[in-house]
């Protein structure tokens, strides 16, 4: 069972210890000092929205709050499930949190203290590291377990930085295209609206907005990218470098053709009921209570629509053209603006899909191939994952697990890796997160899936973890995505280059070895897993390009 919170106030902290900055352009902010190295400015908002599916607009000032910022914010709503797969709720965690339509523009920012102790000019000029949360583009807030303040401590210790998160609107609020001019990408331009804000005001706090690095988490990471594919506001490019978490656009995450987003729009309105059309709909839809929305948009997903970035020449510009899931390595490889790229997967990114193919067999697999793309592509991916028609059923499914998990995640991340190193001067760091989920109640437990970083790379489960050796691999992850953001001499890890072949090099994350740099054949040794699948099954996708939209996850008719 799901539960929608909306507007129920949010809860403060006990006993925290606060502390009042006066910010050179936004006056007075009141923040809480945890851990005690760190300031915390909570639900900070950076834009307004003026109505329900229209863009937000950037606020230059605070002058409409209370400057307390101790506080917890308003999440935007969507659907809430349990959280007891992550071990439960965190200690004072209130369970669902409190949700708000029209309050859930905020960003948080976590500041050394000695930078802000004795006034703005204590320290300046440090990076600034910035969290986009994934989710699917439904899913997502800011939260403690997704708060950056530790991995802020932990960098005062050699090379402290100032780091910031942000919220933005999901599902149908923030990812649906009405009649309305202005009205896709919403959740994007929410998003640019909250760098925009770093980079006016992040330098108040001690950061340079020319030293940013933004990471991101699935939906988070392909956010990025979109960015990427963006045309930079007049005030300049908004990051330098970007670390891209399971969460490449592909087949999958490419931008929507607008015949596409007017069938999703049609879909929402008769989940709804409403048998309006054209703007005489949008007035329809803005009647509704807020949950309304909010179930509808679970259904949608549920019944396999993927939230997702609409095809906008004004984001983009004309001379891209119509952006193809294969045009996205090289449209990436052109953003001249970003030239050190982190990217990785983890190590078993498909298990999560079990459900979506439990009922598939190796002949159907086979037929719902070739009706998509054609006999010889389908073998090809067949003879990629050693799939026969006649195999066992455990081992087929085994297979076809790996195979959506490089779909969605895998084949893309590692096409954009081989592009950029072949094709650009960028220097690209790539990784494999292979450590196992520590929590029992999980449903993936004991599983290195999709998502299973985050509980690391925070630092915050890590009173969670049954053994001393996973919080030395969460410590350490922390600090390997520190040092990017810090430009530590010579790289984090050694770059990868995809031109050396079985000596390019890559950095594991391993849980009897903990963080360590093999090469790819090493790699594909110990893990009986090599890159070549990858690389079979985007040939196979070869007479699909330039198509405006292509699911080679769709196990029907095209």
């Amino acid at each position: 069972m799901v539960t929608v919170a909306i507007s129920t106030a949010p809860q403060a902290p006990q006993e925290a210890r606060t502390f009042t900055f006066d910010h050179p352009d936004l006056g007075k902010l009141t923040g809480v000092v945890s851990p005690e190295s760190v300031v915390q400015f909570r639900a900070i908002p950076y834009a307004t929205i003026p109505g329900r599916f229209k863009r937000s607009v950037l606020l230059d000032n605070l002058e409409a709050t209370t400057r307390d910022f101790t506080k917890s914010g308003f999440t935007c709503p969507q659907t809430f499930g349990s959280n007891l797969p992550g071990g439960g709720p965190f200690p004072g965690e209130v369970w669902p949190p409190a949700s708000d339509e029209y309050s859930c523009l905020t960003l948080q920012i976590n500041v050394p203290l000695a930078c802000v102790k004795d006034g703005p000019s204590r320290i300046s000029g440090l990076p600034l590291l910035t969290y986009i949360h994934g989710g699917g583009f439904v899913l997502g807030k800011i939260d403690e377990q997704h708060n950056t303040a530790h991995m802020v401590s932990q960098s005062t210790s050699s090379s402290p930085l100032v780091s910031a998160s942000l919220q933005y609107r999901l599902g149908a609020l923030g990812f649906f295209q009405t009649p309305e001019p202005e009205s896709s990408n919403l959740g994007l331009y929410d998003q640019r609206n909250a760098l925009l804000w770093l980079q006016r005001f992040a330098s108040g706090f001690g950061a340079d907005p020319g030293k940013h690095t933004v990471f991101g988490e699935s939906a988070g990471a392909m956010s990025i990218t979109y960015h990427m594919l963006s045309i930079p506001p007049p005030t300049g490019p908004l990051f330098q470098k970007a670390i891209l978490m399971s969460g490449v656009p592909g087949p999958i995450g490419a931008p929507v053709p607008p015949d596409v987003a007017q069938g999703l729009y049609n879909m929402l309105l008769d989940t709804l009921g409403i048998k309006e059309r054209g703007t005489e709909s949008v007035a329809k839809l803005r009647e509704l209570p807020v949950e309304q929305i909010v179930a509808a948009s679970g259904a949608l997903s549920e019944a396999g629509v993927f939230w997702a970035w609409q095809q906008d020449e004004e984001w983009s510009g004309k001379e891209k053209g119509v952006i193809t899931w294969d045009k996205v390595p090289e449209l990436v490889g052109n953003c001249d603006w970003v030239n050190e790229i982190v990217l990785g997967c983890a190590a078993l990114e498909g298990q999560m899909f079990l459900d979506k193919i439990a009922f598939m067999t190796p002949t159907l697999f086979f037929q719902a191939m070739s009706a998509q793309l054609g006999a010889n592509s389908a073998q090809m991916i067949m003879d990629a994952y050693n799939i026969t028609v006649d195999m066992d059923q455990s081992l087929f499914l085994g297979a076809a697990l790996r195979w959506i998990g490089d779909v969605a995640f895998d084949a893309p991340t590692h096409a954009l890796a081989k592009y950029l190193t072949t094709h650009t001067t960028k220097k690209v760091y790539r990784y494999t997160f292979d450590i196992r989920n520590p929590f029992p109640g999980h449903g993936l437990y004991n599983l290195p899936h999709h998502w299973v970083d985050v509980y690391f790379i925070f630092k915050t489960f890590q009173f969670r973890y049954p053994r001393q050796k996973l919080k030395d691999i969460s410590t350490q992850h922390a600090q390997l995505w520190l040092d990017f953001a810090n430009g530590k001499a010579g790289g984090p890890w050694s770059e990868y280059r995809y031109g050396d072949g079985a000596d390019a090099v890559i950095i594991v994350a391993d849980e009897r070895e903990g963080w360590v740099e093999r090469t790819v054949a090493q790699d594909e040794e110990l893990r009986e897993l090599g890159l070549k699948r990858v690389e079979q099954l985007w040939d196979a996708w070869l007479p699909s390009v330039g198509q405006k939209y292509f699911e080679p996850n769709k196990f029907g008719p095209a």
